[in-house]
């Protein structure tokens, strides 16, 4: 069985709480746009996930330590299901006017996707602001329906207004500078 190095890094917290901690690392887990840390926190004799932007005067103890089965399974997995309960988490659910396999090919692992029929799909997000999931949708190219939260169809609509207003602003310009 392979042994690992033990790490020692400050810890910011979200509440900006600073702490010392001491792990053992499993396992690095892109998640959304972040990575995250999954270990045996020694000190709280317990899994935990580390954001890794929140990390500081991270090095290697020299301590090695054998490898512990995360109880999961998965790490990915345990990352998630950490996060989707937190308080400020945003759960988004749209209807897709598009083929699930359509969807799912542009917005890969940021959601997930199940297919309705053969021309609609259900897409759910978990994000910590309506903009990461705002953009998401209006990449994909393809018609929605925003399903949940009643928050994000007022974001949305937002944004439709100040692209409506761009466009107004826009327009008498190039039409000066076209010479009409």
């Amino acid at each position: 069985m392979p042994l690992r190095r033990r790490l020692e890094f400050t810890y910011s917290a979200r509440d900006g709480e600073r702490t010392e901690r001491l792990v053992n690392p499993h396992r690095l887990v892109l998640l959304g746009r972040r990575w995250y840390l999954v270990a045996w926190d020694s000190s709280r004799a317990d899994w935990r996930s580390f954001r890794l932007d929140r990390l500081t005067e991270l090095h290697a103890t020299g301590a090695h330590f054998p490898p512990r089965e995360l109880p999961t399974g998965n790490a990915a997995d345990f990352v998630r299901s950490g996060i989707d309960t937190l308080s400020t988490r945003h759960h988004v659910e749209a209807v897709m006017h598009a083929p699930a396999h359509v969807v799912r090919s542009r917005i890969g692992r940021w959601g997930t996707v199940v297919e309705i029929d053969n021309e609609r799909c259900r897409l759910h997000m978990v994000a910590d602001s309506l903009a990461w999931p705002m953009m998401a949708l209006g990449s994909t190219g393809e018609e929605f329906e925003i399903v949940a939260p009643p928050e994000m169809l007022e974001y949305a609509r937002a944004w439709a207004d100040r692209c409506s207003r761009a466009v107004e602003r826009t327009e008498p310009a190039q039409s000066v500078a076209r010479g009409r």
